[in-house]
């Protein structure tokens, strides 16, 4: 990760010093189109924008790789209602890139991205939730590898299945097997109930959470007389 950061802040220097140049020669009325373009990264591979217009297709993006090289995506409709695209490319930590807008071969203006404020974490993958001691826990792959990993933390989002009303706590990274887990304490549920359960992961670095993971869902046990508490069953 050090080895990284340092041969990043090389390399960053001297695209910062193009970037400036470059959005100096781009500053005209067009660049107020691309102002609510929003660029974020896996802090891995890929990158994510998307901003607001109509007929999509009509635009396309390139931003200035670290290897100077020019990675280009055309925009589509994504679920949002909003224009998507997604680049391949290489991150480093520290790095900023520019990345250009363009109408057909207009250029409708620029953005300087930063790769540590445009974080988005991994979309994590829960594995299984089951009993534990009356509580049920939860078990998810961030899908992050290194250091990156260790400076997460999460968020736990549960709620009886078909209601709208949710409970989410805020957890530490606590790890089992190399797994991430959090315990959800069984006199806080329901017996015989159905409850669905989703995680994202977060980063102070950028202060952004992933998406939400696939949900899972869990049903608790009914209570008996003779228990103290109530089990919990997955089915």
């Amino acid at each position: 990760m050090e080895l990284k950061r340092r041969v990043g802040d090389r390399v960053c220097l001297l695209l910062i010093l193009g970037h400036i140049a470059t959005a100096v020669t781009l500053s005209g009325s067009n660049n107020t189109v691309s102002q609510n373009l929003e660029c974020t990264n896996d802090f891995d591979k890929l990158m994510f924008c998307q901003f607001e217009a109509q007929n999509c297709t009509e635009y396309h993006l390139t931003v200035l790789d670290t290897d100077s090289m020019e990675v280009r995506c055309t925009f589509k409709q994504c679920d949002s209602g909003q224009c998507c695209c997604s680049l391949q490319m290489l991150i480093i930590y520290g790095c900023s890139h520019n990345a250009t807008l363009w109408k057909g071969g207009e250029s409708m203006g620029s953005k300087i991205i930063n790769i540590i404020d445009s974080i988005k974490p991994k979309t994590p993958t829960i594995t299984s939730v089951k009993e534990s001691y009356g509580n049920f826990r939860v078990m998810w792959r961030t899908n992050i590898e290194g250091y990156f990993n260790e400076k997460l933390t999460a968020n736990v989002t549960y709620h009886k299945k078909g209601d709208t009303e949710m409970v989410s706590e805020k957890v530490p990274r606590t790890t089992v097997d190399g797994f991430n887990y959090h315990e959800i304490l069984g006199r806080h549920l329901e017996p015989s109930t159905t409850y669905v359960v989703s995680v994202k992961s977060f980063t102070n670095w950028s202060n952004r959470f992933s998406d939400s993971s696939n949900e899972v869902e869990f049903t608790t046990r009914k209570c008996r007389p003779n228990l103290i508490r109530c089990d919990i069953h997955n089915p």
